[in-house]
């Protein structure tokens, strides 16, 4: 089995997560990702923002 991986738009920050690099953005349509994948630390790094009580 293969691992996701984390991909980031470059056009609109959209964060895409999959075991290949997406052809395209699912928010804005663009096609220009980064790997984040090795900076990811764990769940805290998408849900940081958010409050379990809300």
């Amino acid at each position: 089995m293969l691992g996701l991986r984390y991909y980031v738009c470059e056009a609109c920050d959209a964060v895409h997560a999959d075991v290949g690099e997406p052809t395209a953005c699912g928010r804005c349509g663009d096609g220009a990702f980064v790997d984040v994948s090795a900076t990811v630390r764990g769940d805290d790094y998408f849900t940081r923002g958010l409050s379990r009580n809300s």
